[in-house]
């Protein structure tokens, strides 16, 4: 077998085996060249897209890039406006518009007793008083016992020249009884004596004190007898009428 083998190496090719393969690697180099001369001049017309293709083959417009360190999106929170109400003035001279009743009212007004007062307790008495005490009196008055009336104000201190004026009736020269003027001109000495005389602030006399006596009793009484007749205009302060007590003096000079 192997002598075959080396037979048929040691056997000489012949001329035209050469040239023939030659020729054929040379064909083929033409041929390759001439197919990509071919596709660098030839172009081949594409078909034109139809509208309803071009309308899917537009591009959409890119979106926004999504924001660095995430993909949530921020909301920028708008400033909260304030309202500011217009302040108008209330024109006092007007009519104040009518308040209407509450119906509701009405019902709590039936369920209370006939002349009761809003507030009151259970068992409380008809035309009793709102903060009254539970057993109090009928009648009685808020708060407990009413307060005392004002001190009446002290009477104004005068002189006798400053009412003398304004006297409308009463005898002004007291004389002293028969018996009293007797003794008197038998002493020889003068008879005098001091009358408080209070009048209220319509100028009636109200009170009479002897402040000092004329050393005889009955002249004494006689004397405040006759005053308690005496009136006076009333003694006005800033066109007020009001009380005041002065001192009259009754000098009796024997003959």
């Amino acid at each position: 077998m192997f002598d075959n083998y080396v037979g048929a190496k040691n056997t000489k090719t012949g001329a035209w085996t050469a040239e023939l393969v030659l020729a054929a690697v040379v064909l083929h180099v033409f041929a390759g060249a001439a197919l990509m001369v071919r596709t660098w001049w030839t172009v081949e017309e594409l078909d034109r897209p139809s509208r309803a293709s071009a309308r899917l083959l537009t591009a959409a417009p890119p979106s926004s890039p999504p924001p660095a360190g995430g993909s949530k999106k921020i909301e920028k929170k708008k400033p909260k406006v304030k309202k500011v109400e217009e302040v108008t003035q209330v024109d006092e001279r007007k009519d104040k518009p009518k308040v209407e009743p509450d119906d509701s009212s009405n019902e709590s007004e039936d369920k209370g007793v006939e002349g009761g007062v809003e507030g009151g307790v259970v068992g409380g008495v008809v035309g009793g008083v709102l903060g009254g005490v539970e057993g109090g009196v009928l009648g009685g008055t808020l708060g407990g016992d009413p307060p005392p009336p004002p001190p009446p104000s002290e009477p104004k201190i005068v002189q006798q020249n400053a009412i003398e004026g304004s006297r409308i009736s009463g005898e002004k020269d007291i004389q002293p009884p028969s018996s009293v003027a007797t003794a008197i001109e038998r002493s020889g000495k003068r008879a005098v004596g001091i009358v408080k005389m209070c009048l209220n602030g319509s100028g009636k006399v109200k009170s009479l004190n002897m402040t000092k006596s004329t050393g005889h009793a009955v002249y004494d009484a006689k004397l405040k007898s006759e005053m308690r007749r005496w009136k006076y205009n009333p003694y006005r302060v800033n066109g007020k009428p009001i009380p005041v007590c002065t001192s009259v003096t009754f000098v009796y000079i024997p003959r």
